[in-house]
Order: structure tokens, then C-alpha cells, then sequence
């Protein structure tokens, strides 16, 4: 199932054109606020992207609410003049971003953030506006409560993804975006991006800190799926749901042993969708068999 795995990887992962859209407009959203706040042209060193473009953890196809989280940093006038009102920091920041796009884009305050829903249907930018500390951290305005300013410390969980993903060979990347296309398949599973790096990271440092051949992936997935069952309270709306995919990537690693491809392609395709490749002959490889057979058994450590 090697080939499968590379094409899965390749099916969800973004394609040149989609990766130039999602930049675009980042930087011209920057670009926007850099002319408001600072009366200049774009300085790439006032934005700090994070989150999954980041990460380059995004997957396709593009929906609707997927956004590129990228933070403008402000000035200390800016925070001295907002600071006992983050509210009017984002309510500046939605004027100033309202002059620049057209009304057919939409552009929303509330939070922490401001987002901006492009007409085009394809990449959204959620901005946030911070001002940076001397400790590389930021304090990032809340208007929930009666209004405050959080520290918000972006740097260190991606410090610690990168940290794993070169370790491993870049598997802590392809695994959190293998997770993310069976949350995307999953429509009433609530598993947030960063809560599924966390778990990968450390599914990833335990088990495969060195990475794991694509002839392995299968293997891989098994035992993400034991591993973060056997942490998930049978009291967690995601239970039943890790259950269910657990059962079906347990089912297909046996069609897998047996020499069943075209069944274990298509239990996997009840977990990831059509994304995952089909299998189109059952044509049984005692060398294949040989890798699942003497590979380690990580989901049996406690």
C-alpha cells in the first residue's frame, strides 16, 4: 500500500497555484495595514504567520472556512492608544481593511480577531493584531468580558512541530495532514488543528522519533488511532467517533496482512474519503506482508 500512502499525501496537500492564492492575500491584507498603522509600504517583518500555514499542515480541497492566521504587529503608540479599549484596535483594524476590499468581501470583528471572507470562495485571512513583548511573546487583544489584552506565545508550539517534523522525517507534517482529511471527512468531529498537532507531535516523539518508511504508514495510522483512543474519555463527543475509525483502520492493516488490497483501500476510504486512492487488485506481497509483520507494536507500550 506504499503507493496508495504517497498519493493520499499528495492528493490533500496544496498545489503550487493554491499556496501563491493563500499568500497573496496574507500579504496584501498586511500590506493593507502596514500603509494604515505605519503609513508605509508592506513590511514583511509586521507579520508572524502561524497556525497551519505555518505548519504547511493545510489540506485540500479548499473549503469555505478555511483561513490563513496571520498576526500584524502594531506599534507601542498603537497599544498605549488601545489599551484600555482592545475593542477599538479591531474595530480600526475592520475600517482600515473595509476601505481597501470591496463590499462583495466580507469582513468581521469579534474576539480576538478580524476576519476577512474573500468573494473568490477560496482562502479567508483571520488577522490578529498584537503588540510584541521583549520576551518574543504577544499581548493580543480580547474584547470578550468586558475587554483585555492576552498573552498569546505562538512561537513555541510551532518551534516544537518543526522541532519533531525534522526529527522525523518530515512524518509529524504528513501525519497531522492525513488526521485533518479524516476530521475534514468527519463532519461532526470537533478536533481543532492545533489540538491535532499536539497530539501528533507526541504520538510522533514517543514512538517514531526517527520517522517511519511510506511502506510503514499503514502501521502508522493503526497506531495514532490506539494511541489517542486509549486517551479519550468514553464522556468525549469525539469517543465514539476515534472508535469508529480505529475499528475500520484496525480492519484494514488485517485485509492488508491477507493480501487484501482492495478491501483495506476501501476501509480507509471510509476514514479519509475519496481523497484516499483505490485499490484496484488484491494481488498478495510477501515482502509487504514481511514490513507489517516484524514492524514494532507501539500502540501496545502503556
Amino acid at each position: 500500500m506504499t503507493l496508495q500512502f504517497i498519493k493520499f499525501v499528495e492528493n490533500i496537500t496544496l498545489t503550487d497555484a493554491q499556496w501563491k492564492d493563500a499568500k497573496t492575500k496574507y500579504e496584501g491584507v498586511c500590506a493593507c495595514l502596514d500603509k494604515h498603522f505605519y503609513d508605509s509600504a508592506y513590511n514583511e517583518s509586521h507579520k508572524f504567520l502561524f497556525g497551519s500555514y505555518k505548519l504547511k499542515t493545510p489540506v485540500r480541497p479548499i473549503v469555505p472556512e478555511q483561513d490563513v492566521d496571520v498576526l500584524f504587529k502594531i506599534d507601542s503608540s498603537t497599544y498605549v492608544k488601545y489599551q484600555n479599549n482592545p475593542g477599538g484596535l479591531l474595530q480600526e483594524v475592520r475600517k482600515a481593511l473595509k476601505e481597501r476590499y470591496t463590499t462583495t468581501d466580507k469582513i468581521k470583528a469579534w474576539g480576538k480577531v478580524v476576519l476577512i471572507q474573500f468573494s473568490d470562495g477560496t482562502h479567508n485571512v483571520e488577522v490578529l493584531p498584537a503588540y510584541e513583548r521583549y520576551d518574543g511573546k504577544f499581548l493580543i487583544p480580547n474584547t470578550e468580558n468586558g475587554g483585555s489584552w492576552n498573552v498569546f506565545d505562538p512561537r513555541t508550539p510551532i518551534k516544537s512541530f518543526q522541532d519533531s517534523n525534522l526529527s522525523s522525517n518530515s512524518l509529524t507534517q504528513k501525519l497531522t495532514k492525513m488526521i485533518k482529511a479524516w476530521k475534514r471527512n468527519t463532519t461532526t468531529l470537533e478536533y481543532k488543528s492545533c489540538i491535532i498537532a499536539e497530539d501528533v507531535i507526541n504520538f510522533v516523539n514517543r514512538f517514531y522519533p526517527d520517522g517511519a518508511d511510506t511502506g510503514n504508514y499503514l502501521l502508522v495510522i493503526k497506531a495514532f488511532y490506539t494511541y489517542i483512543f486509549s486517551r479519550t474519555s468514553s464522556t468525549d463527543a469525539r469517543y465514539s467517533l476515534i472508535n469508529i475509525a480505529k475499528t475500520r483502520v484496525d480492519k484494514a492493516y488485517q485485509y492488508e496482512e491477507e493480501g487484501k488490497h482492495i478491501e483495506a483501500s476501501e476501509e480507509l476510504r471510509k476514514v479519509f474519503g475519496d481523497v484516499f486512492p483505490k485499490e484496484e487488485k488484491n494481488e498478495p506481497n510477501s515482502l509487504e506482508n514481511n514490513i507489517f509483520t516484524t514492524a514494532p507494536s507501539p500502540w501496545r507500550v502503556n
